[in-house]
């Protein structure tokens, strides 16, 4: 596989509140990945559908929890010591 990760450029935090209004998205979990010494190695933020039903929300996010913990693990040959999955807390207001 080629290295691509030249091609990654930071977004702002306006630029993700921006592309979630813009597609009508949500806000969902925050999946982060720390290592035994401490460092974390991968974060993912998750926006889904409003439209989509609690229970379908729920289990997209776990499938994609497991699947990018599989990736991380496979990709880095770390297997992570810490998941961190943080809810969104708008949603829970």
């Amino acid at each position: 596989m080629a290295d691509h990760t030249s091609e990654f450029r930071s977004t702002s935090v306006t630029e993700w509140a921006d592309a979630l209004e813009n597609s009508k998205l949500q806000p969902g979990p925050t999946f982060g990945y720390q290592m035994v010494d401490g460092t974390w190695h991968c974060a993912l933020h998750l926006a889904v559908s409003p439209e989509l039903t609690s229970d379908a929300q729920r289990l997209l996010a776990a499938e994609l929890q497991q699947a990018i913990s599989d990736t991380v693990n496979r990709v880095l040959y770390l297997a992570p010591v810490s998941v961190s999955i943080r809810p969104n807390t708008e949603a829970s207001r």
